[in-house]
């Protein structure tokens, strides 16, 4: 007889605590109506950051932050062991552009003297040569009214002929020289490789950036994984979280999910906390999972299918320490058609 009772007893804790249940059973042992009753873990509302590298294998060569301390986004948190060398690329890079700069300018100004000189050759030649030309004309014409000598005559139009001969040449010349003096201007401009030393400085800098490690949030450093001095894979270095907004993501039975919708009220405890925490069902997921967060509890199912619903929790500066805490979620579905849902699975 005693047997069968303490059978009884055994169906009725373990309906209690099944799923789809009509009550939900809370961490302290007692039943509370309208209520879905999950597990859950508490992390930042932004979630949890794994800041990597991001380059290939390499060495951590220094850090500049601990577990707990406080950053601002875009703080310089590290450097890998590549960035030394990469800022030495870089400066000497920076070096042969302020020498090219500086050659470059050397230049311009030498062939911009030298294209003035041949404009002032040049307009030389179209000032004076016409008046040497009319002066020699006036000269041929004053024979021939004295009635010169023939030879002198014809030895004046001689010089003539020279002059004006002598003129288109002197015309071409400067045309040429001025012509020269401007194409080895645009020459020295253009063996000046301004343009691709300035890639290879974006490129040496966008490498050294690469080496260095920025907070990408406003957060908290969580977790440091490695250490200055230690390899480098492809796994993270810093865990970060902005802790300041806390969030419970509680792990419903997949039966349970229907009763649940954004807006809900929800209460998160732990022996950890000093008080149960208070939040709102900020999102339903929309796929069934394996339960990630296991219950102590011997006889619940280590193998369940689960909604997560994320809860934004009420501020609570112990909360903020304690990223991955295991918690005792309950949902209030008040107001559902009565319907309870179970706790524990």
């Amino acid at each position: 007889m005693l047997a069968i009772v303490g059978a009884a007893a055994a169906s009725a804790a373990l309906f209690d605590y099944w799923p789809g249940s009509r009550k939900a059973v809370t961490a302290t042992g007692t039943s509370q109506p309208n209520a879905v009753a999950a597990m859950g873990r508490i992390e930042p509302r932004g979630g949890i950051i794994n800041l990597g590298a991001g380059s290939p294998p390499d060495r951590l060569e220094s850090l500049s932050v601990e577990r707990g301390d406080l950053v601002k986004k875009g703080d310089v948190l590290g450097y890998l062991a590549g960035y030394p060398e990469q800022i030495a690329q870089r400066d000497l890079i920076k070096a042969q552009i302020d020498e090219a700069r500086l050659r470059r300018d050397t230049e311009l100004r030498l062939n911009q003297a030298r294209v003035r000189a041949a404009d002032i050759h040049k307009k030389r030649i179209l000032n004076v040569t016409p008046h040497r030309i009319a002066a020699q004309e006036s000269t041929i014409a004053a024979l021939d009214d004295k009635k010169a000598n023939s030879k002198d005559i014809q030895s004046a139009r001689e010089v003539l002929a020279e002059l004006k001969q002598q003129f288109t040449v002197d015309q071409e010349d400067a045309d040429v020289q001025v012509q020269v003096a401007y194409a080895t201007l645009e020459r020295a401009s253009a063996e000046i490789p301004q343009r691709s030393l300035d890639q290879q400085l974006a490129l040496a800098e966008a490498r050294a950036k690469r080496l260095t490690l920025y907070a990408p949030i406003d957060g908290r450093v969580l977790n440091v994984r490695v250490r200055p001095g230690e390899e480098v894979g492809s796994g993270p270095i810093l865990v970060l979280g902005d802790t300041s907004r806390m969030r419970v993501v509680a792990e419903v039975y997949e039966t349970d999910i229907a009763q649940v919708s954004i807006g809900q009220s929800a209460t998160a405890s732990s022996r950890a906390l000093p008080k149960p925490i208070g939040g709102k069902v900020a999102r339903i997921g929309n796929m069934i999972n394996k339960n990630d967060v296991l219950n102590v509890d011997p006889a619940a199912r280590a193998d369940a299918r689960v909604v997560e619903v994320w809860i934004d929790l009420d501020p609570l500066p112990l909360a903020e320490r304690l990223t991955n805490l295991t918690v005792d979620v309950l949902i209030t579905t008040s107001g559902r058609d009565g319907v309870v849902a179970g706790a524990t699975r």
